[in-house]
């Protein structure tokens, strides 16, 4: 163990002199390589990461909310949602609750018409669950009393900049009237009253009416076709539905991640494309190590063999040139998350680039940065054993006058 001790000890020395005697320039440079190196791993991480999120929290936020409540298979509608409410809302933790019809539509005006889900709400209840009444672009939201109104996302009004500008009404405005034709045959005329955008292609194809209006078109009372619920923060939705199934509800509970399949593509396309810039990147690294190792050893070719002359063993100098390429990755790590938490971060945070599925800020994970930097120490660690153990293979006689 002594022996080992003071082999890494000698190595350790060794890796110290070469750096501190070498050529500042040229270390600095090679520092930051491995930093830029970094922070390539760890944006496109990040960036995929707050990609992520932001479609979940969309999802969340202007869809689902955190749970659906749903009727049982064999049902329509459910029935008496206000006993379902009251359960549901007696749970610690449950922030809003919002129940919601849900009915197939063909909205027109003029000659332009399309298919569209329809929605219907209590305001009052629905801003609790969804993000939807504060991101009116024109108008304004409905009120509980609104009977002849409608307001409508930016992807079925046109006109604002939409991903289905072809589809939609062609640009209508906020006083414009529009005809819905229902799923069970009835024909209602209304109001444009406000249209928003949640910068979400999926949420931005609903149009919104109150309850009481719904409720006149399919000549229902007393039931509902959806209840979303809002709990406090993202995840451990599992536990509320447990309550919930305690309490006697005996609906199909679901959480958001179950419609979250734009969620799901996403993140595995991404996955994909982050591990494939993620091995170049890596191998990039490895290789700007080993051409900073490799001439390192033949400019030092004479003192590696003196060094093997005067006794001291070829592991110990080639663990010298393991120790400055590590020395070199862990450097560059450092500085590249300097670079991330200090200006990247913070720039994005202030500007977020725009997606379809909403505005995406860099997030950094500790399981990200810990991965990322393990793999570019251990690309750096494989790059400075290869050129030093190439060095220390001639023969001392050729090492040392250069034959």
């Amino acid at each position: 163990m002594t022996s080992i001790t003071t082999e890494l000890k000698v190595s350790a020395f060794l890796a110290y002199k070469s750096i501190a005697k070498g050529n500042k320039g040229t270390s600095a440079l090679t520092i930051l390589i491995m930093a830029l190196a970094f922070v390539n791993l760890m944006f496109m991480a990040s960036l995929f990461t707050g990609l992520t999120d932001a479609s979940e929290d969309q999802v969340i936020e202007t869809l689902y909310s955190n749970i659906v409540i749903e009727p049982k298979d064999e049902e329509t509608y459910i029935k008496s949602p206000d006993s379902v409410m009251k359960k549901v809302g007696s749970v610690p933790g449950v922030l809003g609750i919002s129940a919601q019809y849900l009915t197939a539509s063909t909205i027109a005006h003029k000659e332009k018409s399309g298919a569209w889900t329809v929605r219907s709400v209590d305001p009052d209840d629905e801003i609790t669950v969804s993000s939807v009444p504060k991101m009116m672009i024109a108008g304004e939201c409905l009120s509980k009393y609104d009977r002849d109104e409608i307001v409508i996302g930016k992807e079925i009004a046109g006109g604002h900049g939409g991903s289905l500008e072809h589809l939609s009404l062609g640009g209508v405005v906020v006083g414009d009237t529009v005809e819905v034709a229902f799923k069970n045959g009835v024909r209602r005329e209304y109001r444009i009253k406000g249209i928003f955008d949640t910068n979400f292609i999926q949420s931005n194809q609903l149009a919104y009416i109150t309850e009481k209006e719904m409720e006149s078109v399919l000549g229902t009372t007393d039931m509902t076709s959806q209840i979303l619920v809002k709990t406090d923060g993202k995840g451990g939705e599992d536990k509320y539905v447990e309550q919930f199934t305690m309490l006697g509800v005996h609906e199909d509970i679901k959480t958001w991640t179950v419609y979250a399949g734009i969620v799901a593509t996403i993140t595995q396309s991404f996955t994909a494309i982050n591990t494939l810039i993620s091995v170049i990147g890596l191998f990039v690294a490895g290789i700007t190590i080993f051409i900073v190792i490799y001439v390192s050893t033949v400019s030092k070719r004479r003192q590696i063999g003196i060094l093997r002359a005067i006794g001291i063993k070829e592991s110990i100098i080639i663990r010298s040139y393991v120790f400055q390429a590590v020395f070199y990755a862990i450097c560059g790590c450092i500085t590249g998350l300097l670079v991330m938490f200090m200006i990247l971060v913070p720039y994005y945070t202030r500007h977020p680039l725009v997606f379809p599925m909403g505005d995406v800020t860099l997030v950094i994970e500790q399981k990200n940065a810990i991965a990322r930097g393990v793999a570019l120490v251990a690309a750096a660690l494989v790059a400075g054993f290869i050129p030093s153990w190439q060095a220390v293979r001639e023969t001392i006689l050729d090492a040392i006058w250069g034959d």
